[in-house]
């Protein structure tokens, strides 16, 4: 992660220089600009990154995407990440708005065919579609649908995530480490998870087209 942290630092020394007390006011940054030079290097400019660490951001709504950055940028470490922290601390209301929109306007392509189901599909399946009623933990789909295309402006889109990336985030909320969901909702259903489950569920909804 040190070339990210260095590659982060050399793109805001460029585009967006840090706010203080005797700093001058900047010029706001154009969308392509921002997109191309801070974004892309790790998400695309067209949101599918091919990282399993990084998320696809091509198919979330406009409004979840504000969210998420507006909490990289909080005080309080509602989402822990070094590199987006520094970002997004340092973008206006509004490239925020901007950067949002645009990859909310790239869409995901479709997924490939899969010739043979994993061993951890059905548990992951029946975790997604009717949760864990034994521990309390409610079905993914209840909030993020049954094909996992997230209800618009409150729930992001799971179906085609990376499941690297899904299971780092449930680990998150498992441990508190992300904070940014409304209610403690995530955590507490995290809580209840095994490792085991993490990897079921994660696999599954990366599969779901």
């Amino acid at each position: 992660m040190q070339w990210e942290r260095l590659l982060a630092a050399a793109c805001l020394g460029v585009l967006l220089p840090a706010h203080g007390q005797d700093a001058m006011p900047r010029q706001p940054v154009a969308t392509g600009a921002l997109v191309e030079q801070v974004c892309a290097a790790c998400h695309g400019v067209d949101g599918k990154a091919s990282r399993p660490d990084v998320p696809l951001l091509a198919g979330q709504t406009a409004p979840y995407l504000e969210r998420q950055l507006r909490a990289f940028a909080a005080q309080g470490g509602q989402r822990e990440n070094g590199v987006m922290g520094a970002i997004a601390v340092n973008l206006s209301s509004d490239e925020i708005r901007r950067v949002s929109l645009h990859y909310a306007r790239q869409t995901l392509p479709a997924a490939p065919p899969v010739a043979a189901p994993p061993p951890s599909r059905d548990a992951g399946e029946r975790i997604f579609t009717a949760g864990l009623p034994g521990k309390g933990v409610a079905s993914c789909a209840s909030c993020h649908g049954v094909r996992g295309e997230g209800l618009p402006d409150l729930f992001p889109r799971l179906a085609g995530q990376h499941a690297g990336y899904l299971r780092e985030q449930l680990r998150n909320f498992r441990a508190g480490r992300r904070t940014s969901d409304p209610g403690a909702m995530m955590r507490a259903l995290a809580a209840r998870m095994t490792d085991r489950d993490i990897d079921a569920v994660a696999r599954y909804a990366s599969l779901l087209k």
